[in-house]
């Protein structure tokens, strides 16, 4: 039996029918991919599987108990406490009773809820909870009130990957995550047991995960096998073949309106069937939904630039007293095309910044060439004014734009934007995220330039878009500047890659991210752990690893100390002198932990008090910690000197 199967499900909001008689199952340890244009109601689908809303008609069949957790698009709302509470409070049955041990005062109420919790196994999913919160990079005792929406929404996902339902629901779990967050995240949905469905825009993201591709189209569900190139050759010669049955249906509805209008044959009584047929021909033609027509975008471009359009002087920005971007020289010559990647909050915006003489670099300096014209896409919409609607934010007052020379109305200028009339009346503060994206590309293409700079323009942007916009930015004359967190489009557009390696340090990589790859995996260093300033991090591994017993470590020993001598010529000198010292460190961290355990074997520890059986747990989870983490380094340079 599926975990979740729809019939015949349909649901409205309005006039706009998101679900019509639409059928969907879904298998144990499916991973599905949701993909449709902005709009056609794929996170309303997401709501429904998850219970928090109703079918008007139809039926969802959920199998009984089945523990089902939804990742929504937009951040939480709720600021109150802390990201350690709102975490553990999304936590079935032991998670109020985490949140309250943590923040109660009363030794006698946190006697009882760290009886409740030992009970329910909730020190096991307090380890889970800071390993998760240590992997994307979120202090456990920030206040939520202090967080800006993006980080928000990653406590959120936290708090999602955290519960460990059976059904996994995540609506675009990329926006605002760094690369290397999105690696981890890959790695934690294969390891994960249970099932899944995500929306993305992320297409690297999607081909890693996903068995197979489920389309909503025009209120229907098309489910496609493969990966996602398969998904789109298969989809084309649907909505092929989609199209020829059209043309013959209204060829044949053509002629039986000729038939009807010549009159005097249909009022005879052995016509009334072909009468009724073309009825109800009328009826099915009416009902058609057609298909959302591609948006259609072209920038303006502006004389062209020098050929030098910026030329650094050994930057450096530093914030309280860290070097977030040290002596860095780029010279930007007319015609390139760059991505910049990195860790969030590593400094990208303020590089971008800092070129564009928005932000003074606090050493060095940088001259902008001559002739240079400026497009900015701001991820934060600063530039858009809320109150105001659609059209006046990109005309300005005015009813036309002027595009390459050419005035159009702005309304049609908005609709090649795929914004009604209607909804280019609307003021920006009612638009979705991939709305206010579609407004912010309207904005700036509108605007002459020779150089566009972009901070993360693919968030929330269906994939016909973002594929229309690789094609712009592949053939744009000028010169482009683009911070992304997705790989794919960065090795689509790029010709030169700025990375992010942390302490101010920006290596420069000619191509793309695969470039970027391999470039890494030459000089011997791992990628992800670059470009998410891990270095210096903890590698904890699951939280639900079982600890090697004493026999295991012997043999593993041994191993490791055969590998440090044959395989030195595959480590590096530093590598090698590691893996001969990680035995000896193991063992040193197994005695650490078995000393904490013997502690917590230890009767009397419950006569002291909840404060200090929490104590005692919490060290307990860390020295796991340690020892998950050693073992993971172990087998990583393992593998590395077998290769």
């Amino acid at each position: 039996m599926a975990l979740l199967t729809l019939m015949k499900g349909s649901l409205a909001y309005g006039d706009d029918a998101l679900l019509s008689e639409a059928d969907f199952a879904l298998e144990e340890g499916e991973r599905v991919c949701l993909v449709g244009r902005n709009g056609t109601g794929k996170s309303t689908l997401l709501r429904l599987l998850a219970g928090e809303i109703e079918l008007d008609q139809g039926r969802l069949i959920v199998r009984d108990g089945l523990r089902v957790q939804r990742l929504a698009q937009d951040p939480p709302q709720d600021s109150s406490g802390t990201v350690y509470g709102m975490v553990a409070r999304g936590i079935e049955v032991v998670g109020e009773a985490l949140a309250r041990f943590k923040e109660s005062t009363d030794p006698e109420e946190q006697e009882k809820l760290a009886s409740f919790i030992e009970h329910h196994d909730g020190w096991r999913k307090e380890a889970l909870i800071y390993k998760i919160l240590n992997k994307i990079d979120l202090d456990p005792e920030l206040p939520l009130a202090t967080l800006s929406g993006g980080w928000r929404r990653k406590v959120a996902l936290a708090a999602a990957l955290a519960n460990e339902p059976q059904v996994l629901l995540l609506d675009e779990p990329t926006n605002h995550l760094d690369i290397g967050t999105i690696a981890w995240l890959e790695e934690y949905i294969k390891g994960f047991k249970g099932t899944c469905i995500f929306i993305t825009h992320d297409r690297a993201f999607a081909d890693n995960l996903a068995s197979r591709i489920v389309e909503l189209d025009r209120g229907k569900l098309y489910s496609y096998p493969g990966a996602f190139d398969d998904y789109l050759r298969l989809r084309d010669e649907r909505l092929r073949l989609e199209e020829l049955e059209r043309q013959n249906f209204d060829r044949v509805l053509a002629e039986e309106e000729a038939w009807i209008r010549r009159g005097v044959k249909a009022r005879l009584a052995r016509n009334e069937g072909r009468v009724r047929n073309l009825e109800a021909m009328r009826a099915e033609r009416a009902a058609r939904r057609d298909r959302q027509g591609r948006a259609i975008m072209q920038i303006s471009e502006a004389d062209r630039s020098g050929n030098i359009v910026f030329e650094a002087q050994n930057i450096t920005v530093t914030y309280e007293g860290q070097d977030i971007i040290k002596d860095f020289a780029p010279t930007v010559m007319r015609g390139d095309r760059i991505g910049i990647v990195g860790p969030n909050g590593a400094g990208k915006t303020t590089l971008i910044k800092v070129l564009m003489d928005l932000i003074k670099p606090t050493h060095g300096y940088v001259r902008i060439g001559t002739n240079v014209q400026i497009q900015y896409f701001d991820q934060y919409h600063e530039q858009l004014f809320l109150d105001k609607s659609v059209a006046d934010n990109v005309a300005e007052g005015k009813s036309d734009v002027t595009i390459n020379g050419k005035t159009v109305h702005v309304l049609s200028y908005l609709k090649n934007f795929l914004f009604t009339a209607r909804r280019a009346r609307s003021p920006v503060k009612v638009l979705s995220g991939g709305e206010k994206n579609r407004l912010m590309l309207a904005r700036i293409f509108a605007r002459p330039c020779n150089v566009l700079i972009m901070d993360e323009p693919t968030n929330d942007l269906d994939l016909e878009t973002l594929d229309l916009l690789e094609e712009l930015l592949q053939n744009f004359p000028g010169t482009v500047l683009v911070i992304s967190h997705d790989r794919r489009f960065i090795d689509h557009f790029a010709t030169e890659t700025w990375v992010f390696e942390g302490h101010g340090h920006i290596e420069t990589v000619v191509g793309g991210w695969k470039d970027v790859e391999d470039f890494y995996r030459r000089t011997g260093r791992n990628v992800t752990e670059v470009v998410s300033n891990t270095q210096d991090k903890e590698k904890a591994e699951s939280s639900a690893k079982e600890p090697k017993g004493s026999a295991d470590s012997g043999a593993q020993k041994s191993d490791a100390s055969a590998a440090a001598s044959n395989g030195k010529k595959k480590l590096s000198f530093t590598e090698a002198h590691e893996l001969e010292l990680l035995p000896e460190k193991v063992e040193q961290q197994e005695s650490a932990l078995a000393q904490v355990d013997a502690m917590i074997a230890d009767p009397s520890l419950y006569t002291k008090g909840a404060e200090e059986i929490k104590k005692i747990q919490q060290q307990r989870a860390a020295e796991q910690a340690k020892l998950d983490a050693l073992y993971a380094r172990w087998e990583e340079l393992m593998a590395k000197a077998e290769d």
